[in-house]
């Protein structure tokens, strides 16, 4: 017998979830829903839609887990419906009803489910909306992708013109970020004796300084971003408490002057993997000469696997869609940054994930006190179940 053709299947269903999880963005339905549940004609009322389309799109969220849907019960009010039971095993009777043919009223009530109250309402503190659009990179460079790849570069890169996009694409991944960086921001001590120095480059909306500045009241910052992109920098710091310790530098992070050995955080959220791998190792260098004996490198990113499996969908995905989308190799593992760090003098650290998918790396400089981990439980977004030291078995 043949395999089942489920798989190339769900390939396709890939592209039909990613764009009707567009138009749910586009439509507003899930701030309609985060008030409470609302039956289809509500929910169609809510986003602008007649009851049918609404009611398809709706069940399609449901099928992809991101919405609930219960019969309505008779007498009881929308608001006060009680929560969908857990699925239970299949059963024998034949497939569910479609939304307005449902047991009961007929009548399907649709509520938030929990990934999407998290992470796709656009004011959530970890909200992914806006970044579900920039995430995969420009849409029209996916399509020449073979093109792409037998050439070496795509027909347009993002930086040839990095103010049409990556000031989106910063905005978009500062509220994920926000969280990822202050749970790592929490388990490393701030320095004693002087006044600690982080700096960010590449910073985007800075959410990693930022957040470190909010861990360390009494530290200062300095972020580096592009001149087409520092604007974004510049608003996110009036905008937080923190951002008056925190100084701005428009410019090339490979150009702009570095305080030599006078840092105690380098950070590199989310650029290195852009970067051709001369670059990159040049980029973990001049991070590793600013940092002063005890300062600590943080590079968070998506590290290829050494060995692709389903459980690093996101950090393969990751890396090609860099190939798809701009001059860089995408392909930087966790042995080359520590082999990269190592070279420039530093010893590799702990690793720690305090979101799946969210992966951060460490290198510290030897001598004086290095922030010191603490990979103790506590709420938030820990325990950080992954914490753990380099081995050689890693690298």
């Amino acid at each position: 017998m043949p395999p089942t053709p489920a798989p190339v299947w769900e390939i396709i269903h890939g592209f039909r979830r990613y764009w009707a999880l567009v138009a749910a963005l586009d439509l507003g339905l899930f701030e309609a829903l985060a008030s409470g549940p609302l039956d289809a004609a509500a929910l169609a009322e809510a986003v602008g839609v007649d009851i049918h389309r609404a009611g398809l799109l709706a069940d399609a969220l449901v099928v992809m887990g991101l919405l609930t849907a219960a019969p309505e019960v008779p007498g009881v009010t929308i608001g006060s419906q009680p929560p969908p039971s857990p699925p239970g095993p299949p059963s024998q009777a034949g497939p569910p009803e479609p939304a307005g043919r449902a047991a009961g009223s007929g009548r399907l009530v649709y509520n938030l489910g929990l990934v999407a109250a998290n992470y796709l309402l656009r004011d959530g503190q970890r909200s992914m909306a806006r970044l579900v659009r920039e995430a995969p990179g420009p849409h029209e460079r996916w399509p020449e992708l073979a093109e792409t790849l037998r050439r070496g570069a795509p027909s347009a890169r993002v930086e040839d013109d990095p103010g049409a996009f990556y000031p989106n694409l910063a905005r978009a991944t500062a509220p994920l970020q926000r969280g990822v960086a202050a749970a790592v921001a929490r388990e490393l001590a701030a320095p004693s004796g002087h006044q600690a120095l982080v700096v960010d480059l590449g910073a985007g909306a800075a959410p990693w300084a930022l957040a470190f500045l909010g861990a360390w009241p009494d530290a200062r910052g300095l972020a580096v971003e592009l001149p087409e992109v520092v604007h974004v920098t510049r608003e996110a710091a009036a905008a937080d408490p923190a951002g008056d310790r925190l100084d701005v530098v428009a410019g090339s992070f490979h150009r702009v002057e570095l305080p030599a050995g006078g840092a105690d955080v380098v950070i590199l959220g989310h650029v290195l993997r852009t970067e051709p791998r001369t670059a990159a190792r040049r980029l973990v260098a001049r991070a590793a000469a600013a940092l002063r004996p005890g300062g600590t490198l943080v590079v968070a990113d998506y590290p290829r696997p050494d060995v692709p499996s389903p459980a690093a969908t996101t950090e393969t995905l990751m890396a090609l869609t860099i190939l798809a989308t701009t001059g860089g190799q995408g392909a930087f593992r966790a042995a080359d940054l520590y082999g990269w760090a190592r070279g420039a003098g530093l010893t590799p650290g702990p690793t720690y994930t305090p979101l799946a998918g969210q992966t951060v790396l460490t290198a510290t400089r030897p001598g004086g006190p290095s922030p010191a981990a603490r990979p103790a439980p506590r709420p938030g977004l820990r325990p950080l179940g992954s914490v753990y030291p380099p081995s050689e078995s890693r690298e």
